[in-house]
C-alpha cells in the first residue's frame, strides 16, 4: 500500500507530459502561431502553457510523494523515451536528455527544502519548484523550437504569414488603399448623373455653347452599381496586400538567419507569461488537494516539539 501511495501521482505525470508532447508538432511545423493574432491563437497557446504547468505541477507532487532516488530515476527514464512517438529523433533525443536532467535537477531541490522545513505549507513547499520546473520546462520546448524552425528556414526560407499582413490591413482605413487613379475616377463619375447625361444628349446645343463635342457624352463613364463598384475591391486589397508583402519580405531577407532566434525569444516570453499568471491558480489548488488526501487519510501529518537555542542577557 505504501508503494501505491508513493507511485500514485506517477501516471498522471507521464501521461500529462505525453499529452504536451502530443501537442508540439502542431507547433514546431509552422512558425505562424507566434505571428497571428485570433481567439485560436490564444487558445493553443493557453492550452501549452496549462499542460506545461500541469505537468511540473505532478511531477513535483509524485515527487514529495515518492521522496526516493529508487522511485524517481526509473519514472523519469520512463518519460525520457516518450518524445520519440511524436517527434523526429535528433529533435526527440535533445528534449528527453533534458527534460530527464531537469526532473533529477528539481528533485534535488525539493529533497533539500523537505529535510528542512519547519512548518507544512504546500504553496511554500512546493510553488517554487513547480515555476521552476515549468520554466525548465519552457526553455527546452523554445530549445526545440528553435531547431525545428531554423531547420524549415533554412531549406524553406521564410515567408511572412498572410495572416499578419491581413491584421495589419485592418488598421489602415480604406481610402488610404485606394490609388490616386481610382480616387480620381470615382470623383469624375461621381459628378454626373444619368438624367444630367441624357440632359445633355438631347440638348446639344447647350455643349457648343462652351465650345465642347456633343460626341464627348459617348466616352463618359456612368456611375455603376454599388454592387458593381465592390466587385474590384477584393483584388484591389490583394493587390496591395501581395505589395506590402513584398515590401516587407525584401526587408527581411538580409536578416533571415536571425529569424529563428527571435522566434525562440518571442515564444519563451509569451509562454512565461501566460504561465505566471496561471501560477496563481496553482497554490488554492496545491491546498484544497492536500486537504482531500489528509481528510481521506491518504496522508498524515505529526506535530513534534523541538528545543530552540537562544541567546540571553
Amino acid at each position: 500500500m505504501t508503494v501505491v501511495k508513493k507511485l500514485i501521482f506517477a501516471p498522471l505525470f507521464i501521461i500529462s507530459f505525453a499529452i504536451l508532447i502530443w501537442q508540439l508538432p502542431s507547433f514546431l511545423n509552422s512558425y505562424d502561431l507566434l505571428l497571428s493574432f485570433s481567439l485560436n491563437t490564444l487558445l493553443q497557446l493557453l492550452t501549452l502553457s496549462s499542460l506545461i504547468l500541469l505537468t511540473a505541477m505532478l511531477f513535483v507532487l509524485f515527487a514529495s510523494l515518492a521522496f526516493d532516488w529508487k522511485f524517481v530515476i526509473p519514472v523519469g527514464l520512463i518519460t525520457s523515451p516518450i518524445p520519440m512517438l511524436f517527434l523526429p529523433p535528433d529533435l526527440a533525443i535533445i528534449l528527453g536528455v533534458a527534460m530527464l536532467a531537469s526532473l533529477l535537477i528539481i528533485y534535488v531541490s525539493l529533497e533539500n527544502t523537505l529535510n528542512s522545513y519547519v512548518n507544512f505549507e504546500p504553496s511554500a513547499l512546493f510553488g517554487p519548484s513547480i515555476r521552476h520546473l515549468s520554466t525548465l520546462l519552457i526553455l527546452i520546448l523554445c530549445l526545440i523550437y528553435f531547431l525545428s524552425v531554423n531547420q524549415k528556414v533554412q531549406k524553406e526560407g521564410f515567408q511572412i504569414p498572410d495572416a499578419l499582413i491581413d491584421e495589419a490591413l485592418k488598421f489602415v482605413p480604406q481610402k488610404e488603399l485606394q490609388t490616386p487613379q481610382t480616387q480620381q475616377t470615382s470623383t469624375t463619375e461621381a459628378s454626373i448623373t444619368p438624367e444630367q447625361l441624357e440632359l445633355l444628349k438631347k440638348n446639344p446645343d447647350l455643349l457648343r455653347q462652351y465650345g465642347l463635342d456633343p460626341k464627348i457624352l459617348d466616352t463618359i463613364n456612368l456611375p455603376q452599381s454599388t454592387q458593381e463598384n465592390t466587385q474590384p475591391q477584393p483584388v484591389l486589397n490583394e493587390t496591395i496586400k501581395q505589395a506590402v508583402k513584398d515590401q516587407l519580405q525584401t526587408i527581411i531577407d538580409p536578416y533571415i538567419n536571425f529569424i529563428p532566434a527571435v522566434l525562440a525569444v518571442l515564444l519563451f516570453f509569451v509562454l512565461i507569461s501566460i504561465t505566471s499568471f496561471l501560477t496563481i491558480f496553482i497554490y488554492p489548488l496545491l491546498w484544497i488537494l492536500f486537504k482531500i488526501l489528509e481528510r481521506t487519510g491518504f496522508i498524515k501529518f505529526t506535530t513534534e516539539m523541538r528545543s530552540v537555542k537562544k541567546m540571553v542577557f
